[in-house]
């Protein structure tokens, strides 16, 4: 039974919180927040005793540590906690940049401790068999596809937190902060992304914010393919995650509430999946999923299928939308 440590009890920490609770893999034993008033709110919850300054873990009899904090002190923390013997389950980003992504695994390895990033989308049912059916041929190679992801984030948003809506904060707005766990699942399913062209930009007339809340990109693929991808935190309905793939037989469309694929002959295939409603919603089913997956890959000593390689491609993939202004940028790993 490994022991686990929380760091950051802000929003996103529930999912996580729910995760640990009765985990038969992990108990929690502490959870940090500078804010010491969410940590003791979390732990209430979820259990662990409360703790201000995550460096107050040192001295910890701890396995591993769950960094949910904001996006720029993501490198910071991770290498402290690798440098002193624990293994880190990281919310996405890994980082900001690929520089820091890349000297947060030189850490990893020089230390020999597991780094993960939360990317729960890979474990959505409908993701699952997609790579299942796209590794057996069955459909024949990927000849191109369409990554579509419409959310809608406003002022108010970004003013809940003082570090979301800046580039120093945050890195960016809807490409790395809603829109990477499509494009990592573009990444995933398809084999990687080679290089990619693209624009991005602020398309409201607001000061609320001052990172891109649109994007646009043509995605090459190391099998030949080519998948266009559009962005946005501007649509008011809000929660489309799709990727869309034409394989040479079918065309296949993976969502969160199931997996579509229409044949060469016409027929359609439809596999449900669970969707949850209500705020945060878009956040989908996996997250517990995900970091069970996480304590096995530790347990049993195998590869863990979010680990932290998977981190530098998504903020490679970003990064180059970001700075591309329609020149092709080759994707680093």
């Amino acid at each position: 039974m490994f022991k686990s440590a929380v760091i950051g009890c802000g929003a996103v920490s529930k999912n996580h919180g729910k995760a640990l609770k009765g985990n038969e893999y992990t108990t929690l034993e502490y959870c940090v927040d500078i804010d010491y008033e969410k940590a003791v709110a979390f732990s209430e919850t979820y259990g662990g005793v409360p703790l201000r300054d995550y460096r107050d873990l040192y001295d910890k009899d701890i396995d591993v540590v769950h960094v949910i904090t904001p996006h720029n002190t993501h490198p910071q923390i991770v290498m402290d906690l690798l440098d002193h013997g624990f293994n880190v389950f990281c919310e996405k980003p890994l980082a900001i940049t690929p520089n820091e992504a890349k000297a947060m695994i030189k850490k990893s390895e020089e230390t020999g401790k597991l780094l993960g990033v939360c990317f729960q989308n890979r474990l959505n049912k409908a993701t699952v068999e997609a790579k299942e059916i796209l590794e057996s041929g069955k459909y024949g190679k990927i000849l191109s596809g369409m990554a579509l992801v419409t959310w809608y984030r406003n002022g108010k948003y970004y003013s809940e937190s003082p570090w979301r809506g800046k580039y120093s904060g945050e890195g960016g707005g809807c490409i790395i902060n809603q829109a990477i766990h499509t494009l990592d699942l573009v990444d995933y399913l398809t084999g990687g992304v080679e290089s990619l062209s693209g624009f991005d930009g602020k398309l409201r007339d607001t000061d609320a914010y001052e990172v891109e809340d649109s994007a646009m990109a043509l995605m090459k693929l190391k099998s030949g393919g080519e998948i266009v991808a559009f962005c946005s935190n501007c649509y008011l309905g809000s929660k489309v995650c799709d990727v869309e793939l034409r394989l040479e037989k079918a065309v296949m469309t993976v969502r969160q509430s199931g997996l579509t694929i229409i044949e060469e002959d016409g027929n359609t295939i439809f596999h449900p999946a669970e969707v949850l409603t209500g705020e945060k919603s878009e956040w989908g089913v996996s997250h517990g999923v995900l970091i069970n997956e996480f304590y096995k890959s530790l347990k049993d000593g195998v590869p863990f299928i979010a680990d932290c390689h998977t981190g530098l491609a998504a903020v490679s993939i970003v990064n180059a939308i970001q700075h591309s202004k329609g020149r092709s940028i080759k994707i680093e790993r």
